[in-house]
């Protein structure tokens, strides 16, 4: 059986990947994982020994045990997951691509759609290209106020309301966009494809067309009907007690697709969370977020104009042209 190319969805974490990825998971030949960071340690051995608190993730390897469980076994129960355990131990010295490698055989004849937040940074990414280098890769991006916001948030949640430095959001977030613009430059015609999250919330169904055509699915209405139903996921609410997280906990907590306009965000205001000085965003920031989409006053461009920037720096921008 020749194996469907895999999806792999970048960007910086709080990005609305969890909804996109599971959206376009309910696709009939898609299936969309939760975080299985697979490409951030050389082994299973070594993402076990990282299975802590990770980028405020509790567990690094809870998504790949939800996976595998509901792969193998077809539901998600502590007694499945305890069997993934033993299985993955018997396992640990495969590499992440091996072990991807197998979910896409479970998962066959569907395709994998991959969001792990892991994947967007630059080794874990050249590690990912290097085992997939035909796959397909959909840059997503989120108003760089909206999604520094939500992060600090997340991170003072996690650190049960200490004091914790902010700073390095917006840098991240930069850092992160620059990385995948210059890495969509070096993929071959049609690979690519750059999304504001935004313009998928205000009317997804049109994208998702657009998605399917790209990447040669059925584009049938009972196709892109259940892709607006991102809360039949199987990793859309919390696994069982041993095997809880694996998700963004927002989007498990609420998984259903909420279409509409999203609260205009600006460039313009300082950052809300830097709590000790007045800080802006740098020039560098309001430049990429411009190729990407936003405007200084409210990110509110057309699509067209999105999509045309995001393709001049990085490659096919909702695209529709498919490929083998």
């Amino acid at each position: 059986m020749t194996l469907r190319q895999p999806l792999f969805i970048l960007c910086p974490g709080r990005s609305f990947s969890s909804v996109v990825c599971a959206a376009i998971g309910q696709h009939p030949q898609m299936f969309g994982l939760p975080e299985v960071n697979l490409f951030i340690a050389p082994t299973v051995r070594d993402l076990m020994d990282a299975d802590i608190p990770f980028f405020g993730i509790p567990g690094a390897m809870t998504g790949l045990r939800r996976a595998v469980a509901e792969l193998m076994f077809g539901v998600q129960t502590e007694e499945t997951v305890n069997q993934v355990n033993d299985w993955l131990r018997g396992h640990e010295d495969w590499t992440g691509a091996r072990m991807f490698e197998e979910l896409r055989k479970m998962a066959a004849p569907r395709a994998l759609v991959d969001k792990s937040p892991t994947n967007s940074q630059g080794k874990a990414l050249r590690q990912l290209h290097r085992a997939y280098p035909d796959a397909w890769y959909l840059h997503l991006a989120r108003h760089p106020r909206a999604t520094c916001r939500s992060r600090a948030a997340a991170a003072y949640r996690n650190r049960r309301g200490r004091q914790m430095d902010t700073t390095d959001l917006e840098m991240l977030w930069t850092r992160r966009h620059r990385e995948l613009l210059d890495f969509g430059r070096g993929l071959a015609p049609g690979q690519y494809m750059y999304l504001r999250g935004e313009d998928f919330f205000e009317d997804p169904a049109p994208i998702l067309r657009q998605i399917c055509a790209w990447m040669d699915l059925d584009d049938a209405e009972a196709a892109i009907g259940a892709m607006l139903h991102p809360e039949d996921s199987p990793f859309a609410r919390p696994g069982p007690d041993n095997a809880k997280n694996g998700n963004n906990p927002g989007f498990m907590a609420n998984p259903a697709l909420r279409i509409g306009k999203i609260k205009p965000e600006t460039l313009d205001d300082p950052l809300e969370w830097v709590e000790d000085r007045v800080v802006h965003f740098g020039s560098e920031t309001r430049l990429l977020a411009a190729i990407l989409g936003y405007d200084g006053q409210d990110g509110a461009d057309d699509g067209r104009q999105a999509r045309q920037q995001g393709q001049s720096e990085g490659g096919k921008a909702m695209g529709a042209g498919g490929r083998t």
